[in-house]
């Protein structure tokens, strides 16, 4: 059993200061980031993402820097 679990309101909360500071629609955030719209519409109904997703998602609001070690970009072996 998972001792942590990710507190999807606040993860929707930051993406989306970042999305209104960046003047971006939600459908702009996902076509920069290659995810799909429902994916950060799954998020604003309180679901978790994947992995992937996740970590895309915390590389942009640029909170990936202390997991660094376990994350590359996709197309690297």
């Amino acid at each position: 059993m998972s001792t942590h679990q990710l507190d999807v309101p606040e993860l929707h909360l930051r993406l989306d200061i970042k999305r209104r500071a960046d003047g971006l629609t939600w459908r702009q955030v996902a076509a920069q980031l290659d995810l799909s719209a429902s994916t950060l519409s799954r998020l604003a109904d309180g679901r978790r993402p994947d992995a992937d997703a996740l970590v895309t998602l915390l590389v942009w609001l640029d909170l990936d820097d202390a997991a660094s070690f376990v994350i590359k970009p996709k197309d690297q072996p």
